[in-house]
């Protein structure tokens, strides 16, 4: 939990705080015209101008949220009356903000925090960088670590000022909790524990529609098994030419373990989890990535690929000792160890290598694992389909360098007439994305492991694939490359 605290006076003071009146002031001027026979063009930077503004004006309501917290507290202590201080801070505020006060109590700690403990990323939110949501996603997982981690975090953050660049609330919330995580895996890790024995099936009748909901509890490895197994068949049979929907498949699947006494679950169901070797073998607290749910604490991961509980910052080949040898034979053949390479110093997937016994359409898991999920910028669905980042029908090769992981509907809206990708590095792999309406975007995929990507020159200045890389860099322009390419496709 976060710390209490009395709040502090004062609050950042980032500069160009009065251009942003003045692009509002002008903004009010063009906008009638601009509502009435505007360009597409326009239209869409105006909206970008009008969501940065409004972005900053969430900053002011945090301000002015928490020097309101400060005088009722100064209030409330003169008097003597209450054991919290800050009693009437929440639902005044939620009442100025026409708002349901549940929740604002939640949103006082974040400003506290926001203003205590990370000045740099107020002074970002005050020139309107991040929506309020996206405020909350980085600052709600900062709670769970003391005031120090939290000023280390923002240190962090001045010096990788792109952390959060183009990133949905759930990318952004996976990123710190992939730092805070660090700190607090052991009681993250028991209360995951705590979480898993209260797995339980509940079914709610719908006689109106002659229907039946299905709630389950379940453990965290065995419900995204479930739910990989269940996307997987649902797929293929799609594939094959089932006329049923995919949701149609996926609930008749389920069923099926039911009612169908023929109906066997499979034997081997392969989760996806991302590691460092250090996590795995030597007890490191680096957190780890779950395919399909996030990011886990380390002691959780461990225990994940082991398949038993072991006692906290015990490495697997600790816990060999105490276990029998056929227990030890059943881990060897039941735990699957994908290599997934990263770039020389860095943390950034490049190349996969497969260990298992039967690993079907590699490059797609590889993908998904890569990117976790759609890279579409802002974009925070699920992958569902692996695509060229340039069209196969325009010339792009199928490989991990020219594929990305989509949801569904970004996938199709990528062919919008004039809509336009290409790869502009490959460690990280960075796509530019042009939507032929004006503005132009990037889209980074995250690190492997930690929070942030961190390059070494002096280790990748010795990779071979970096000195062709360069070699290539350096070949005349391709005039034939998409209008207003000022990047380098990789």
């Amino acid at each position: 939990m976060s710390e209490t605290t009395i709040p502090r006076t004062g609050t950042p003071n980032p500069q160009n705080h009065g251009n942003y009146t003045a692009v509002a002031r002008a903004l009010e001027t063009d906008l009638a015209r601009i509502e009435e026979e505007g360009t597409t063009e326009e239209c869409l930077q105006a909206i970008r101008l009008l969501e940065t503004l409004t972005s900053s004006a969430d900053y002011h309501k945090a301000a002015l949220s928490h020097q309101a917290e400060i005088n009722i507290t100064r209030n409330n202590t003169r008097k003597g009356k209450f054991t919290q201080l800050n009693r009437g801070a929440a639902a005044g505020i939620a009442l100025a903000r026409k708002a349901d006060p549940h929740g604002y109590g939640t949103y006082l700690e974040n400003c506290r925090i926001l203003f205590n403990d990370t000045p740099h990323l107020a002074a970002a939110y005050s020139r309107g960088e991040y929506t309020e949501t996206q405020m909350r996603a980085i600052l709600t997982p900062l709670r769970a670590v003391k005031a120090d981690r939290r000023k280390e975090f923002d240190t962090l953050y001045a010096q990788n000022p792109a952390m959060f660049h183009n990133l949905g609330h759930r990318k952004i919330s996976d990123t710190v909790k992939d730092f805070t995580l660090a700190y607090g895996s052991d009681d993250q890790c028991k209360e995951q524990k705590a979480a898993d024995e209260q797995r339980h099936v509940k079914f709610t009748p719908h006689a109106a529609t002659g229907t039946m909901t299905l709630h389950a509890h379940l453990p965290l490895a065995a419900g995204i098994a479930m739910k990989n197994q269940i996307k997987a068949t649902s797929q293929s049979l799609k594939a094959a030419g089932d006329e049923r929907t995919r949701a149609q498949i996926e609930a008749d699947y389920l069923a099926s373990f039911c009612t169908n006494p023929d109906a066997k679950v499979p034997v081997n169901l392969t989760i996806g989890l991302i590691m460092t070797d250090k996590t795995l073998f030597l007890g490191d607290r680096q957190p780890a990535y779950l395919e399909g749910y996030g990011v886990i604490a380390p002691q959780y991961a461990r225990e994940l690929a082991a398949g038993e509980e072991i006692s906290n910052n015990m490495t697997l080949a600790e816990m060999a000792k105490t276990r029998s040898p056929a227990f030890i034979e059943q881990l060897e053949a039941t735990v699957e160890l994908i290599r997934l390479y990263t770039a020389p110093g860095d943390q950034d997937l490049i190349a996969m290598d497969s260990k298992a016994r039967i690993f079907p359409e590699k490059m797609k898991k590889f993908i998904k694992m890569r990117d976790r999920r759609c890279r579409t910028p802002f974009c925070d669905g699920m992958i569902e389909e692996i695509d060229h980042v340039t069209q196969a029908h325009l010339g792009g090769h199928t490989c991990v360098i020219n594929s990305d992981g989509r949801c569904k509907f970004c996938n199709q809206t990528k062919e919008t007439p004039g809509w336009q990708e290409i790869v502009i590095s490959t460690g990280p792999h960075q796509m530019k994305i042009a939507t032929g309406m004006g503005p132009t975007y990037h889209s980074t995929a995250p690190p492997a492991t930690g929070f942030a990507h961190k390059p070494y020159p002096q280790c990748m200045s010795e990779a071979d694939w970096v000195h062709s890389f360069e070699e290539w860099l350096h070949q005349p322009p391709d005039t034939s490359s998409p209008p207003g390419n000022e990047d380098t496709p990789a």
